[in-house]
């Protein structure tokens, strides 16, 4: 797999992972919200799991935490608890 479309495809996964888990970035400005994204880009960008991603998301899964493979889960969740 070329590098643009891996990070194509995880850029993809990951903004459908925080939609169906409800974790909105825009509710965090400035650098709280910079860092946040940034984080969740460099985990996502190097995940071994975007096969299982991509199957987890087309299940429909919606309104939940991240699944427990994915590298993001802990840092979404603190995000959701602490906005």
């Amino acid at each position: 797999m070329g590098i643009l479309k891996h990070a194509n495809d995880h850029m993809h996964y990951m903004g459908e992972m925080m939609r169906r888990t409800d974790t909105d970035p825009s509710k965090a400005s400035g650098p709280a919200g910079e860092a946040f994204l940034r984080g969740s880009i460099v985990r996502c960008l190097f995940c071994k799991h975007g096969e299982e991603c991509r199957e987890w998301l087309e299940e429909g899964n919606t309104h939940c935490d991240a699944p427990a493979f994915c590298r993001n889960a802990g840092h979404f969740q603190n995000f959701r608890d602490n906005r």
